[in-house]
């Protein structure tokens, strides 16, 4: 790949990211709104299922269109790699703003009003093997978070996520 190419790469990606990026911020709001509307639980998941989809068919068009149908496999996936890095970045950031000046711990008093429901918490009590102990421990480690330790920890997860995605995506999409 040559300096120009990779340079070509990097903006289409940029573009795909930030629009990306966007999705996942809708989504993230609908999450956060679907503790008081469920309905947008569902549009959230959607959404989410959604910006998978465009980042195929984005990586496709830059096959086709940039590429003249020819992608390797490293390129697909560098393609890929780089549009949900981007896209992870937007969303870090619209999280970090959320979770340090809008959300002052309601999303996870919203957990714990869940799990403090009839029934869920000796089913997950259960279901995971832990004591009430451990249980409380671990609820009490997710109050102590930061608002940058919880936006760090979803950006980690969004990488891993859009790396296993990407892998999946440029072993379909590559065509020599």
């Amino acid at each position: 790949m040559t300096v120009q190419e990779y340079i070509q790469l990097k903006a289409f990606a940029r573009i795909d990211g930030a629009i990306m990026g966007g999705l996942w911020i809708v989504s993230f709001a609908c999450f956060v709104m679907s503790f008081h509307y469920p309905m947008l639980g569902t549009c959230s998941l959607f959404v989410s299922i959604g910006s998978v989809i465009y980042n195929i068919m984005r990586v496709k068009g830059f096959r086709d269109n940039v590429r003249e149908g020819v992608i390797s496999f490293r390129r697909c996936l560098l393609y890929s790699m780089l549009t949900f890095l981007y896209a992870s970045i937007i969303l870090v950031l619209a999280q970090l703003i959320y979770f340090k000046f809008l959300d002052h711990g309601a999303l996870i008093g919203e957990y714990m009003s869940l799990l403090n429901a009839d029934g869920v918490r000796d089913t997950i009590i259960k279901l995971y093997g832990l004591t009430d102990k451990e249980l409380n421990e671990a609820i009490a480690l997710l109050r102590a978070m930061k608002p940058t330790d919880i936006a760090l920890q979803l950006f980690m997860m969004n990488l891993f996520g859009g790396f296993i995605v990407s892998l999946f995506t440029a072993l379909i999409i590559r065509r020599k």
